[in-house]
C-alpha cells in the first residue's frame, strides 16, 4: 500500500479527538461502549478492506471518472451530490467543534467570528490546493505530528494522575450491550479509507493490501479508541466523566509535565488537536469540493482562462461554515452529529451501490 494511503487512514483515526466520538462513547461509558467498539471496530475494518479491495481494481482513476465511464447520469449526479454533501458536514462538525475548543480553553474574550474567519482562511487556500499538494500537506503534518503525539500519550499514560482502578471499573461494564450511538461512532474512525474517491487518482501503480497492512491499520485504529476512551476515565474519573463536555482537553489539563519547556500536557494537545483538525477539514472539503466541480462549472465565470467556480464553491463552503459556527450551541453540536452518524449505513450502502454498479458497469 501507498503511504499516502496510510497517512489517509491513520490521520482519520487521530482526527477522532477532533470530532465529538470520545464524548459519544464516554457519555455511554457504563452502557455498552466497549462493546460498541469492539463492533464498530470489526464493522470498520471490513469496510476498509473492501473499499481498498475495489478501488486497486482502478489504479490511477478516481470515483468521479468511474462514474463516468460506467454508469448513467441518473446514478453519477444523485451519488456524486449526496457523497458531497456528506464530506461537507464531516468537515464543518470539526469546523465547529475546533472553534469550540479554542473559545473554551484559549482564547474566550475572542470573537466567534474572528475565529472562525481565521480558521477559514487558512483552510480557503488549503481546499483549492491540488489534491496532489494536499497528498504532500498532510505527509508533513503527519510526519512532524506524529512524534509530538507519542510524547503526550506517553505522558498521558505514565502520569501519576492517571487511576487505572477507574480504568478497571469501565472494562467491568464490557458485558452492558453494545448501543447504536457508540456503534456508528466507532465506526465512523475507520473511513479515512473512503477519501480514495478521489485520491485515488495519484495511486496509479496497482496497490497490495496485505494481511500486514490490515493488522498494523488495526492496532494503530485500536490503540487511538482505547486512548480516546480510557485515559479520560483514568484522569477524571468513571463516574464524573460523562459531565465533561471536552473530556480529552479538561483530561489532559490535569497532567503536568515537570521536567520540560511546557509544563502543562493540554498545550502539546492543543498544538496537536488545532494541527488536525485544520488537515482533517481541509480533506473532508476537498474531496467535497471535487466531487460538486465534476457535474457543477458555470461558463458564465470565466475570465480570461480561468474558471472561477472553485472559488465560488469554496467561499460558499467557508459562509455556510461560518452562519453553522455562529448558530449551533456546543449541546446542539453533539445532537446533530449523533444525528450524522446515524445515517452512516446509509452512507455505506450508497456506497457499496455505487460500488457495484461501477463493477458491473465495467465487466460490460
Amino acid at each position: 500500500m501507498s503511504r499516502f494511503l496510510y497517512y489517509l487512514i491513520f490521520t482519520s483515526m487521530m482526527a477522532i479527538i477532533t470530532t465529538p466520538v470520545p464524548r459519544i462513547l464516554l457519555v455511554q461509558s457504563a452502557d455498552g461502549a466497549i462493546g460498541s467498539m469492539l463492533i464498530g471496530t470489526a464493522a470498520g475494518m471490513l469496510f476498509m478492506y473492501i473499499t481498498v479491495k475495489f478501488f486497486i481494481q482502478f489504479p490511477g482513476r478516481d470515483l468521479i471518472e468511474l462514474l463516468q465511464a460506467y454508469t448513467a447520469s441518473w446514478v453519477r449526479i444523485p451519488v456524486t451530490i449526496y457523497f458531497a454533501f456528506i464530506w461537507f458536514v464531516a468537515g464543518a462538525i470539526t469546523l465547529v467543534m475546533t472553534v469550540f475548543l479554542l473559545i473554551t480553553f484559549l482564547t474566550p474574550e475572542m470573537s466567534i467570528y474572528t475565529i472562525t474567519l481565521s480558521i477559514l482562511v487558512t483552510v480557503f487556500f488549503g481546499v483549492l490546493l491540488k489534491s496532489k499538494s494536499v497528498l504532500f500537506t498532510l505527509e508533513i503534518v503527519f510526519i512532524l505530528m506524529v512524534p509530538i503525539g507519542v510524547i503526550m500519550f506517553f505522558k498521558l499514560y505514565s502520569s501519576s494522575e492517571l487511576d487505572w482502578d477507574q480504568v478497571s471499573l469501565s472494562i467491568m461494564h464490557i458485558n452492558q450491550m453494545p448501543k447504536y450511538s457508540s456503534l456508528v461512532a466507532t465506526f465512523f474512525t475507520f473511513l479515512g479509507c473512503s477519501n480514495l474517491i478521489i485520491f485515488n487518482r495519484y495511486f496509479k501503480e496497482k496497490q497490495k493490501i496485505s494481511i500486514l497492512s490490515l493488522v498494523a491499520i488495526g492496532i494503530f485504529g485500536v490503540l487511538m479508541l482505547v486512548t480516546s476512551y480510557f485515559i479520560p476515565i483514568g484522569l477524571s474519573g468513571f463516574d464524573q466523566i460523562d459531565q465533561f463536555i471536552f473530556p480529552w482537553t479538561s483530561s489532559a489539563d490535569a497532567v503536568r509535565m515537570k521536567f520540560g519547556i511546557v509544563e502543562r500536557v493540554v498545550f502539546i494537545f492543543m498544538f496537536l488537536f488545532v494541527t488536525i483538525a485544520f488537515v482533517s477539514i481541509i480533506i473532508h472539503w476537498h474531496v467535497s469540493y471535487k466531487l460538486i466541480l465534476s457535474i457543477y462549472r458555470l461558463k458564465s465565470l470565466q475570465v480570461k482562462q480561468q474558471n472561477l467556480t472553485p472559488f465560488l464553491v469554496v467561499l460558499v463552503f467557508s459562509i455556510i461554515g461560518l452562519w453553522v459556527t455562529v448558530q449551533l450551541t456546543q449541546y446542539e453540536l453533539y445532537q446533530y452529529t449523533k444525528y450524522y452518524y446515524y445515517s452512516l449505513p446509509i452512507f455505506v450502502a450508497v456506497f457499496f451501490f455505487t460500488m457495484l454498479a461501477i463493477k458491473r458497469g465495467a465487466s460490460q
